[in-house]
């Protein structure tokens, strides 16, 4: 499979998954929110291409909510500097900088990103067939293998 299928496949699923999250939370979500979730999605694609699959499940995942944190501060400024109305509004959270990021949210995004990592290798895995078993450490502790695959061209 090529890599535009890939990269349309990941588009879509960080996509949709992304809305359907926000909109589960607090009953609605804008498109650019869907975009970002697509872009971070690809990112955290490309992070075991990057860095070594025998980097901590933790870390990546550490890794991927800086990446989500940086597009929040991204877009939530570039809507202050056009004089847009925000699309979220963390000025009521804990340890946030200008109502755009916060510490609570940056820590959740641990959490996603690392959901998010294994369901992007899963996909490039299972699905596209391409790349290698997803195969995790998890706070150097716990070792999680995923199944081999069976793909039929």
């Amino acid at each position: 499979m090529n890599n535009k299928v890939k990269y349309t496949i990941l588009f879509y699923v960080g996509f949709t998954t992304y809305i359907t999250i926000e909109t589960l939370f607090r009953g609605y979500s804008y498109l650019l929110m869907g975009l970002d979730g697509a872009i971070c999605f690809i990112l955290f694609d490309k992070i075991n291409e990057v860095l070594s699959w025998n980097m901590d499940l933790f870390l990546q995942g550490c890794i991927g909510s800086v990446l989500v944190t940086i597009s929040e501060l991204l877009i939530g400024l570039s809507l202050q500097y056009l004089h847009l109305p925000p699309m979220w509004d963390y000025s009521g959270m804990w340890l946030n900088f200008k109502g755009i990021i916060c510490l609570p949210f940056s820590l959740l995004w641990i959490v996603l990103a690392c959901i998010g990592i294994i369901l992007a290798d899963c996909i490039n895995y299972y699905l596209i067939c391409n790349g290698d078993r997803p195969v995790y450490r998890l706070f150097g502790m716990f070792h999680i293998d995923f199944p081999q695959r069976k793909c039929y061209h």
